[in-house]
């Protein structure tokens, strides 16, 4: 499962509602997660231990829509037992290399409202992103073919989106499957300020991405270590140890289903 695709801001092309939703199932995880995976707004689809037995991240244009998502796709699935959608309100760390391999989250760095100002696409714009979305590999003339956009115009506009940062070319990888890594979700309660144990996780090379939320707990993290032992040595030791956490729970990644094709956050 190893793709090169062309990752675009979510925020750029006016989707400004996020989410990771923990999912219990009653009955066959598989099934139900192989049909999350098939609703567009799911932009992650993964097995967890702990108390999920699913985790998804939707990302949608506002929360109108996010509502809608959840009470049609999601709990209309034969088998979704429970849903806790916690909404993201700011992506705190991103990083850039390791987090990018999995998930292409955070692509609101440092910021809760994006990568740069919302651009302004036409028809011709949307047609070349979307082909760079299948395929970032894709020639100036595939990309003229598949959009219907004539040759010099995709060149001149796809360079144009590449230099300003509005799509990114990237490969994104399934570590469980290739890069040899323990990955985790962990969710945190904090008491006090959160910019204090902010600054903190941003020091630890192993948490990759860092998301205040909504819901039961205030912070979400991703986290990648090298084995099962530095993973607990990581939940059990130095999160423990930083002034503010009173607890964490980690939700470990068994299987990955959907990888995200946007830069989005958990």
């Amino acid at each position: 499962m190893i793709h090169v695709i062309g990752s675009v801001s979510p925020t750029t092309v006016g989707l400004d509602s996020f989410a990771l939703v923990g999912i219990t199932v009653r009955g066959p995880v598989l099934p139900v997660a192989r049909a999350l995976a098939e609703i567009p707004e799911a932009d992650l689809v993964v097995q967890t231990t702990g108390m999920f037995d699913i985790i998804v991240e939707l990302v949608c244009r506002d929360d109108r829509e996010l509502l809608r998502v959840l009470d049609e796709s999601v709990r209309g699935i034969p088998g979704v037992l429970t849903c806790l959608a916690m909404q993201y309100l700011s992506v705190e760390k991103y990083a850039t290399e390791g987090s990018q391999q999995l998930l292409l989250g955070g692509g609101r760095p440092g910021t809760a409202t994006g990568a740069g100002a919302r651009e302004e696409f036409d028809d011709s714009d949307r047609a070349l992103i979307a082909v760079l979305q299948r395929d970032g590999r894709a020639s100036f003339k595939e990309l003229a073919e598949q959009s219907g956009v004539p040759y010099a115009s995709a060149r001149r506009r796809v360079l144009r989106l590449l230099e300003r940062d509005v799509v990114r070319i990237v490969t994104i990888t399934n570590q469980l499957l290739y890069g040899r890594r323990v990955q985790a979700g962990v969710g945190l309660r904090v008491q006090g300020p959160i910019p204090e144990v902010v600054h903190a996780l941003r020091e630890i090379d192993e948490v990759e991405v860092v998301a205040a939320t909504t819901g039961p707990y205030d912070l979400l993290l991703e986290v990648s270590c090298a084995s099962r032992a530095d993973l607990y040595h990581l939940t059990g030791t130095v999160l423990r140890q930083i002034t503010g956490i009173t607890s964490t729970e980690t939700f470990g990644y068994i299987d990955i289903h959907k990888l995200p094709y946007t830069w989005t956050a958990l």
